[in-house]
């Protein structure tokens, strides 16, 4: 297959009508932007096989998480950022994990849930930790709550997601107007990604299935509601802000 076939009609983020053939890596082959600076893989895998990477809802859910006490310990030390938009506010982790944030959210929240797609993920954050509320649902599922949302934080999911435009429906949903949203991920801008992309090791599909800049972000989050209001300061190449929903 050339390039010229690797090509698609429309950016998802920005709807520009031509996006270009990037590189390919792991036998994936990215497309990119050049209006917004979006890549990601084309052809995108469904979600449901994206999936099957991020759950082992087979085992049995295990009594240790991976790395929990240095999660823990970095969850609280988050805390002093989210406090002005958390402080006594209801807030969701939105892709949880083990629930550590969540927990640490619950010692100056209002209330704090988290959720997640795998159930074991969800299973050890109610085992551990009982100050804060979890669930197992998925995108469709939360679109049919009535749960809003003053504080979300959803870090490391949305380059892991197939449809980035269903992620954003569902986190407008989830987040009150004049609510917030804490996002990270990583950073295709970064001026510490290497130049021979290929070597960089965020660049993983089909774990990793897209990548963003600021400027990506700006755009899709303004086309969903919301405005960016800061971008956090990073020594590593993660892309770190948070975004007002208008």
């Amino acid at each position: 297959m050339n390039n010229a076939e690797k090509s698609i009609a429309a950016c998802p983020v920005c709807d520009h009508a031509e996006t270009n053939y990037f590189v390919t890596k792991n036998n994936y082959s990215f497309n990119q932007c050049n209006e917004c600076d979006f890549i990601f893989l084309s052809p995108m895998p469904d979600q449901n096989e994206l999936n099957e990477q991020y759950t082992d809802d087979e085992k049995v859910a295990e009594p240790t998480y991976n790395k929990s006490g240095s999660r823990l310990r970095r969850a609280f030390i988050k805390l002093p950022r989210f406090t002005p938009y958390a402080f006594g506010k209801k807030t969701l982790d939105f892709g949880c994990g083990g629930g550590f944030v969540a927990y640490a959210l619950s010692f100056i929240a209002k209330s704090s849930s988290g959720i997640d797609i795998s159930e074991n993920a969800v299973a050890y954050a109610k085992q551990r930790f009982k100050r804060a509320n979890y669930s197992c649902m998925d995108f469709a599922q939360l679109l049919e709550t009535n749960e809003k949302y003053d504080f979300v934080y959803s870090s490391e999911v949305i380059e892991h997601v197939s449809n980035i435009n269903l992620y954003m429906k569902t986190l407008a949903h989830l987040v009150k107007k004049g609510g917030y949203a804490y996002i990270t991920t990583p950073d295709l801008g970064h001026p510490k990604v290497p130049k021979n992309i290929i070597e960089w090791s965020m660049l993983c599909p089909p774990i990793h299935v897209q990548h963003f800049t600021q400027k990506t972000v700006d755009i899709l989050f303004k086309r969903h509601g919301f405005k960016v209001v800061k971008f956090y300061k990073h020594k590593k190449p993660g892309l770190i802000f948070l975004s007002q929903k208008l």
